[in-house]
């Protein structure tokens, strides 16, 4: 396999913890899905305190926000580069996780998923303005495919923009996380083989196989 861009996010979850330590071995840059994994906390520790590009992200269920807050603010002292939050979070939640990211120098993403559809561009334009209301290092927004003009309406807000990565989830939408760094995201998301994190997920190796076939 060619060499593993900086531009492609590996996305794990639903493996174990030795099998994690040997993944991120191979990968330059990984999301560690803590709300997909079960792990004690001194191996959390070892997973971020090992690598020196890794978003820890907590989707939150039935409201679980003080895990959230316990295993990201654990995550950031272990040396996650990155923290991702969604833009629904509580702002006290929101803003917590984000005052200690900044002081430890860890960047933050803002993100919105819709796993239902694709709104409107005027609705998608109005999660993007206040997601920057936040001012993260970079704007996440993934939301489901129904038909090729929701592809192009995510794929249009990469016109005028910066930091933002948008795509489409589903089978329709897996064009779109082959074309976002290719309209200028920071980086796009892949899932391990046979493992996926969101639906119409490629996994890292096909993806950088697609990649590498288009000058860029």
């Amino acid at each position: 396999m060619a060499a593993l861009g900086h531009n492609i996010c590996v996305s794990i979850g639903g493996i174990g913890y030795e099998e994690i330590l040997s993944t991120i071995k191979l990968v330059p840059f990984a999301e560690i899905r803590l709300d997909l994994l079960t792990l004690r906390p001194c191996e959390q520790n070892r997973i971020f305190s090992s690598h020196k590009n890794l978003i820890a992200t907590y989707r939150v269920t039935m409201g679980d926000y003080d895990r959230q807050i316990k295993l990201l603010m654990q995550a950031i002292d272990s040396g996650a580069a990155w923290v991702d939050m969604e833009i629904e979070t509580p702002e006290s939640v929101l803003d917590s996780i984000f005052t200690k990211a900044r002081a430890n120098h860890c960047k933050t993403i803002i993100s919105h998923h819709n796993f239902e559809a694709t709104p409107t561009l005027v609705e998608l334009h109005q999660i993007a303005d206040k997601a920057k209301g936040y001012q993260p290092n970079v704007i996440k927004i993934a939301c489901m495919a129904k038909n090729q003009s929701d592809c192009s309406r995510m794929l249009s807000l990469y016109q005028g923009s910066s930091n933002l990565v948008a795509f489409c989830m589903g089978k329709i939408g897996t064009i779109t996380r082959v074309a976002a760094p290719l309209l200028g995201a920071p980086f796009t998301y892949a899932g391990l083989p046979g493992i996926e994190t969101a639906p119409g997920q490629l996994d890292y190796i096909k993806l950088n196989e697609i990649l590498n076939t288009i000058p860029q």
